[in-house]
């Protein structure tokens, strides 16, 4: 008992003498910084230590961005067909053995996601997101792009991979090898939503599948080979032992590597997917949530309310993003469609268009 004691002690003095001494490494490297800072000789711009660390990803990003956008667009695709043929080798069998009229109607449900994902997705990747027309055609624009010197309507910003200007732009998305801007921007969205969708999907009906593949053993025998012949047991040669074929090891870590995979796309999608919905419900790109985000905290301390000028309420915001007008309906959003989006991307003036009215 008392060795047990001692043992636990020197444990306990090992651990706290750890936590001790990282705290004591990160006061003294404060301090370090701080005395070095201190010295006129030596100070030490650390915004410029941070750029300088920053420059060679900023620099791999600008030569290889295309590169790598289509290795990113290569290993979407390849997760798509690995998650549904996983689906389709051990879920589909799983679930015809319980109930074929569940099984219809889970494949009728999955395609109808499967459908929309694969639609989405190529979509976004094959639309142009807009870029603004020659000066010629739009008198009416005064701003300048100070790179590309093309006209700057309200929205447009530029895009450094792209090297160009962009109508409304989100952000420059490497999984799509393209920027998200105004012509493709429900694509894009829709697409990670059907994705979220699937992933909740496949992690309610897949979650019986996995517990399934887990409780099976598949462990060699314990002994001999034997056989009876109805009153005496006799041992098998070795010779005449056909192994048997063991592929449940196989499926039992497909199964698994596909619910981690899921796991970890469900979790980031989702509160990309939550992001996104927030911006758009406020009537505001991802770039536009940053500069607006300074305009609020300058209002707010001028005692005023910033007020977006692209707000038309929630569900008016919704609405104008999914392209819900001419007589479209929701069925639009619930099926492909290939309508384009409300407006050309350089007016953004819908408070007295007509055309938008809400259609119940």
């Amino acid at each position: 008992m008392g060795k047990l004691k001692m043992r636990f002690i020197s444990k306990l003095a090992l651990f706290s003498n750890f936590v001790i001494s990282r705290i004591t490494r990160k006061q003294i490297w404060k301090k370090v910084r701080q005395k070095i800072s201190n010295i006129p000789q030596l100070s030490v711009d650390w915004d410029s230590v941070t750029d300088r660390f920053i420059e060679p990803i900023i620099w791999v990003v600008d030569h290889f961005a295309d590169s790598l956008g289509r290795i990113f667009v290569t290993l979407v695709w390849l997760l798509i067909q690995f998650v549904v043929g996983v689906a389709y080798w051990i879920g589909l069998s799983f679930y015809w053995n319980i109930s074929a009229e569940l099984t219809i109607a889970l494949v009728i449900f999955g395609h109808w996601i499967f459908l929309n994902v694969v639609f989405h997705y190529y979509m976004a990747l094959i639309t142009p997101p807009g870029n603004p027309p020659n000066v010629d055609q739009i008198p009416h624009i005064k701003a300048r792009c100070k790179k590309c010197q093309s006209a700057k309507p309200e929205r447009t910003h530029h895009c450094s991979i792209c090297r160009t200007c962009i109508l409304r732009m989100d952000h420059h998305c490497p999984w799509l090898n393209n920027c998200v801007g105004h012509f493709n921007h429900r694509y894009f969205f829709l697409f990670m939503a059907y994705v979220v969708l699937g992933m909740i999907f496949l992690f309610i009906f897949g979650a019986p599948v996995i517990l399934h593949e887990l409780s099976i053993s598949d462990s060699e025998p314990i002994g001999y080979p034997v056989f009876s012949n109805g009153s005496h047991v006799h041992p098998v040669q070795v010779e005449e032992v056909t192994p048997a074929p063991r592929p449940r090891s196989l499926r039992r870590a497909v199964a698994v590597t596909e619910a981690i995979l899921c796991a970890g796309v469900l979790a980031a999608l989702s509160a990309l997917v939550g992001w996104h919905a927030r911006l758009i419900s406020r009537g505001e790109t991802s770039i536009e949530d940053l500069t607006n985000k300074d305009d609020r905290e300058a209002k707010r301390l001028e005692g005023n309310v910033f007020v977006n000028p692209h707000d038309y309420g929630t569900y008016e915001n919704w609405r104008i993003f999914l392209g819900l007008s001419e007589g479209r309906t929701w069925w639009c959003v619930f099926f492909p469609s290939v309508h384009p989006p409300r407006g050309d991307g350089i007016s953004w003036n819908f408070k007295n268009d007509l055309t938008h009215v809400s259609y119940k």
